[in-house]
Order: structure tokens, then C-alpha cells, then sequence
């Protein structure tokens, strides 16, 4: 990785990357994805988890790998080695994104093309057409009410962005953040469950079009990206890779060549473990779980547990090789104190530490100048708890609270990983 003095000044996110770091990185998690994905019907019997009757893992696996291709190939064309890569993955997802069994449920069940129709037709829009299947597709689009099932608001621009793709779609048209939208929350980690950061991030995702358009005029750009810092602090705090990723990549989607202390706190923190293990894992994988699996079960486990966060960060990668060459936008005027404390502050109210978030507010007012929102939002929730009559116990901490990651040792210790 180049060194902050040989980073152009347009480098992006304010990070020290430059294209052929970024290419090169590409390139990685796509190879890992077309290595993979042939292994996904040996690796099924070892999933755990309850699956979805529709979207099996093995098809939410193909769909996710499609994203990453498609993301990748927007910027392949003046890179023959990416292309190459996004090509090889294509043709490995191909027999699976049009299986018999994915043209039987869009028959039988129209609304599946909203989730597993999806692969077909990022696939389609990279010059991988297919007409009896685009028929199909077509068909069981036209056929789905679009009002069933109940969507909530990114789910509804989901649905705006896939039409937007599809053949004769207006991909030149702002795509709409209805009402209700968490685009208009102007919140900060403190108010928000982990499902809202989720929603948060796809709402960018399918609101930019992956960066590659504007967002809802009506979307206070500033007031969302104050929100993604927040968030942000917390994911570093609890070490969360995976969110890490969404989040900086929502960032650069939204507005591309943006740049704070918080996102180079990302950046720093999300390379720092790749390049120190080789790879990405998931906030759920477990050493120990891994180390008494059956040397057959250790290889779909890695996978399962390493893909997401490993697919998260090949997008981020794409979406920041496309703004290569605009210059660094400064959006918040944040220094790394104010990353490490909004992440002491949000941590301590996710794990009901009111004694600690009383000392650090403590210290912070003490200290003088003005508040981040995360610390104003966490010392509105202090505020709150002494208003609330006690009995001498305190609630219980929510269930993903205090989860931290614990790098599982060296990169040769997970097997499973692409060899």
C-alpha cells in the first residue's frame, strides 16, 4: 500500500490508495467470489442458521457475488486485469442466476424477481444477456403486484433502482426516498438499532445507483453523512468490519470523494486487518467455533463467516476507483479525538454502561468546545435514564451488545479461505 507521501491529491476517501492499490484489491475479492461460488452446493449442508424458504443462503451467495461484478465492471473497461476478473466471476455465476429452480419460483412466485431475479438482470446489464430467461423475468416483473408484500422505504427504492435497470428502465432519473425514509432522520448511533444502519446503507446504495447518480434532492446530503459518522465511530469501537465497509462505501456513494477523520479511521482499520490476515471476517466468526468443526465443515464456515465482509469491501474498492481523480470534499471538520470519543460514548450506551458515559460526558464538558452530535444524542439518553424510576436493577443491555470481533490468528490458521 502506498505511503500517505505518494498519494495523489485526489486519492480517494482522503485515504492512501491510489488505482493500482484499489485494482489490485478488486481483483482479490473477485477471484475469492469465482473460486467460491462452485463450492456452494458441497458447502450447504454445512450452513447453520434458519434459511429463507425462497432465497436459500447458497442464492442470496449468487446475488450478493452478482453486485460485486457489477459494481466492479462499471469501472473495468480501461483495466484489462479487472475486467478479465469480472469476467471470470460472471461466467462462474451464470448457471446459477439462471437455474431451472430460479425459473420455477419466478413463475410460481412473481415477487421472487425482486430478490432472486436480481443476479439475471445485473448480469444482463454487463452484455450477458439471455432472451428466453429476460422473458421470463420480464413477465413475472410485469405479473407481481407491486404493492405486495408491504416494503419498507429502502426496499421501495430497491424496487425504483431494479426497475431503472431492467430494459427501456430510466436510469436517467433521481430515484425517490419516500416518505418515512431513514435518509430523513437526522439521527446518530445512539437512536438507531443495528437493522436501521442496514437500511441506512441500502438506501444509499439503491437511492445512488452505487454512486453513479445523485441522490433525492430532498435528502439533506450533510445531515446523512453526519449520521454515517456516527455510525461509523460505533462500528470502530465494537471493531465491526463488515458495517465498517457499508458505511464507508455509502459515504463515497453519496458523495464521492468525501472525506473525514472518520472515514480514514474506517479505511485505516478495514486495510489494517486485510492486509494483517489477508482477508475480511464477518463480526460472528469464531476461532474457537472454527477449531472444533470437522476438518469438512472448515471451509464452508470460513466462507460463510469471511464473504459478506470480503464482498463489502470489493464494492468499496469500485465505488472509490470511480471517483479516482476528483478532488478530496472535506465534509465534517472532525480530528481523530472526536472518532475515539463518539465511540466510547456509543459504545457505552449499546452496552448500558451509564457509568462510563457519565465519566466521558463528564470529561468532555470539562474539556470545553463544541459537542459532536453523537456525544449531544448520548447525553440526551443520560438525561433520559435519570428520569426513569428504578427499583435498584438496571435493564438488561441489548443482546448484540459489547459484541466485539477477535482477529481469529493467522491467515493460514482458516484453511477455507481460497485454497
Amino acid at each position: 500500500m502506498p505511503s500517505q507521501d505518494q498519494v495523489p491529491a485526489g486519492s480517494p476517501a482522503g485515504t492512501a490508495a491510489d488505482g493500482t492499490y484499489l485494482g489490485g484489491r478488486m481483483c482479490e475479492v473477485l477471484e475469492f467470489a469465482a473460486r467460491h461460488i462452485p463450492r456452494l452446493l458441497s458447502y450447504e449442508k454445512h450452513w447453520k442458521g434458519k434459511q429463507d424458504p425462497v432465497v436459500s443462503m447458497n442464492e442470496k451467495i449468487v446475488v450478493e457475488a452478482a453486485l460485486l461484478a457489477f459494481a466492479c465492471h462499471r469501472v473495468s473497461h480501461a483495466e484489462p486485469r479487472i475486467a478479465a476478473a469480472v469476467r471470470e466471476l460472471a461466467d462462474v455465476l451464470l448457471p446459477y442466476a439462471r437455474s431451472a429452480r430460479n425459473a420455477d419460483l419466478l413463475a410460481r412466485i412473481p415477487q421472487s424477481a425482486a430478490s432472486i431475479g436480481t443476479s439475471h438482470l445485473l448480469l444482463d446489464r454487463m452484455g450477458l444477456p439471455d432472451a428466453r430467461y429476460e422473458a421470463l423475468h420480464a413477465a413475472a416483473v410485469a405479473a407481481a403486484n407491486p404493492r405486495v408484500p408491504e416494503r419498507l422505504p429502502y426496499r421501495y427504492m430497491e424496487q425504483q433502482w431494479l426497475a431503472s435497470l431492467a430494459p427501456g428502465g430510466r436510469s436517467r432519473y433521481a430515484i425517490e426516498a419516500p416518505p418515512g425514509s431513514v435518509l430523513y432522520a437526522q439521527t446518530t448511533a445512539v437512536e438507531m438499532h443495528p437493522n436501521d444502519v442496514y437500511a441506512l446503507t441500502h438506501a444509499i446504495m439503491f437511492g445512488t445507483d452505487l454512486g453513479r447518480r445523485a441522490a433525492d434532492p430532498r435528502v439533506g446530503t450533510d445531515a446523512v453523512l453526519a449520521t454515517l459518522d456516527s455510525c461509523l465511530a460505533l462500528q470502530l469501537g465494537s471493531e465491526n468490519l463488515d458495517l465498517t465497509g457499508e458505511l464507508l462505501f455509502s459515504a463515497a456513494m453519496l458523495r464521492p470523494g468525501t472525506t473525514c477523520a472518520y472515514t480514514r479511521a474506517g479505511w485505516d482499520l478495514l486495510t489494517g486487518v486485510w492486509e494483517r490476515l489477508g482477508y475480511l471476517p464477518s463480526p460472528r466468526f469464531s476461532t474457537s467455533e472454527y477449531g472444533e468443526l470437522a476438518p469438512a465443515a472448515r471451509p464452508a464456515y470460513s466462507f460463510q463467516h469471511t464473504y459478506h465482509t470480503m464482498f463489502v469491501a470489493g464494492i468499496l474498492c469500485a465505488v472509490l476507483y470511480d471517483a479516482l481523480g476528483r478532488p478530496p470534499r472535506p465534509h465534517a471538520h472532525a480530528a481523530p479525538d472526536d472518532v475515539a470519543a463518539d465511540a466510547a460514548l456509543a459504545l457505552a450506551v449499546k452496552d448500558y454502561r451509564l457509568d462510563v458515559l457519565t465519566a466521558l460526558l463528564g470529561r468532555l464538558t470539562a474539556a470545553g468546545g463544541p459537542l459532536t452530535p453523537t456525544a449531544k444524542a448520548a447525553a440526551r439518553y443520560l438525561e433520559l435514564q435519570h428520569t426513569a424510576p428504578r427499583d435498584g436493577t438496571a435493564p438488561p443491555a441489548p443482546a448484540e451488545s459489547g459484541t466485539t470481533w477477535h482477529a481469529p490468528g493467522p491467515v493460514d490458521s482458516v484453511p477455507g479461505r481460497g485454497h
